[in-house]
């Protein structure tokens, strides 16, 4: 019997609401929401796309209140991704479970970001062959948030300085046009995420992925002020 599925950055959003001291107010904050995916009840995405066995893994790594955002879309690529871990960005602390992961004999963690801030020696353009990756599996690491503030995360994380990064090939700008962008072309985090998967290997992943995106998109513009 398969398990069931865990979306990682809800479940975050639910640890950190115990915490919170008063209540996050997005753009929209009157209207009922359905409270896993967050938009209006009227235009709930759940359960429109299944999950896809694949390789790879994902982390997002999550700037503070990011997961609280009905315009996130980090929390949709662990919606199809089964193997999905969400953890709260700390400037000056390395969780224990983020730090597990990371060193696990299990995954290769790789970060997802620009080039131009990066060394060339860490750069890579495609994932690892599996010979390359001594057999583990492919952990994509996802800075989420604002273009600037996943700068800060990329510069600002020691834990993250020596692992490789993944840029997407043949960069266009993104549809989704609710976020704040480092520069023009760049995309959202989920639209780098699925043409990332067509482009090593896992189209049928990268294809739902997109749909949901689709979904998500047309839902989130029926009650958009």
């Amino acid at each position: 019997m398969n398990k069931p599925h865990v979306n990682s950055v809800r479940r975050l959003r639910e640890h950190e609401l115990q915490f919170s001291k008063r209540e996050f107010k997005a753009r929209g904050a009157l209207l009922k929401r359905c409270p896993e995916c967050l938009l209006a009840e009227t235009e709930c995405i759940c359960k429109t796309v299944e999950p896809v066995e694949t390789e790879f893994g994902v982390c997002m790594l999550m700037y503070h209140a990011e997961y609280y955002k009905p315009s996130n879309t980090g929390q949709l690529i662990c919606e199809v991704v089964p193997d999905n871990f969400a953890f709260r960005w700390q400037r000056t602390e390395l969780q224990d479970e983020l730090k597990a992961l990371l060193e696990s004999d299990k995954w290769y963690p790789i970060i997802v970001f620009v080039h131009d801030a990066t060394e060339p020696e860490r750069q890579i353009h495609q994932v690892p062959t599996r010979q390359e990756r001594d057999g583990r599996r492919p952990l994509l690491i996802f800075l989420d948030g604002t273009w600037r503030q996943a700068k800060k995360m990329f510069v600002k994380s020691p834990y993250l300085q020596s692992l490789p990064v993944l840029q997407l090939s043949g960069l266009n700008k993104g549809a989704y046009q609710l976020r704040e962008a480092y520069h023009e072309h760049h995309l959202s985090t989920v639209e780098v995420a699925y043409e990332l998967f067509k482009q090593n290997g896992e189209p049928q992943l990268g294809e739902s992925l997109e749909q949901l995106f689709h979904n998500f998109r047309t839902a989130y513009r029926v009650h958009k002020r």
